[in-house]
């Protein structure tokens, strides 16, 4: 199971969602009338700061349960190991689990943090927000070893 590559992109992918709940996915800073304002948010926390003084933090419990189903999903897969049919199946529900997580981060990220625009993000935004698109290339990636771990296999029946 640990020896096969594509249990090493789950926990990849799993690791990825971990940092994603500490760091910082989305930092905004806005000025207006000499007030400095910064917005940053994970997967758990959006934290309000004005002039470097924390105003708010807000627990956001929809991206709690999302990233929650996402590493369980995972789980989930690795320890599907022996029937690959069923791993792909769960792989291309990983696809989607992921596709919504990123979207639901956005959509928390327009409805919550005034004037949010993509040009206000910082580059520590960018990288974080990469590690999440980061995510679907190793689910692809791992999806492409199960398929060809599956026709290995099948070309061994074959044989026999």
């Amino acid at each position: 199971m640990i020896q096969r590559l594509q249990t090493i992109y789950f926990i990849a992918i799993i690791l990825v969602c971990a940092m994603a709940c500490g760091g910082s996915l989305i930092n905004v800073h806005q000025m207006s009338e000499g007030l400095v304002k910064d917005y940053i948010m994970n997967l758990i926390y959006l934290r309000s700061y004005e002039n470097g003084v924390m105003v708010a933090t807000n627990i956001q419990y929809e991206l709690i349960a999302l990233v929650s189903i996402v590493i369980g999903w995972t789980i989930n897969i690795i320890l599907g190991y022996k029937n690959r049919k069923r791993q792909m199946l769960h792989t291309k529900i990983n696809f989607l689990l992921i596709a919504v997580l990123i979207v639901v981060l956005f959509a928390k990220a327009f409805t919550t943090i005034p004037d949010f625009a993509f040009s206000t993000l910082s580059m520590q935004s960018t990288f974080g927000l990469a590690l999440l698109f980061f995510m679907l290339y190793l689910n692809l990636r791992a999806l492409m070893l199960i398929r060809k771990d599956d026709e290995l296999v099948k070309s061994a029946d074959r044989l026999r």
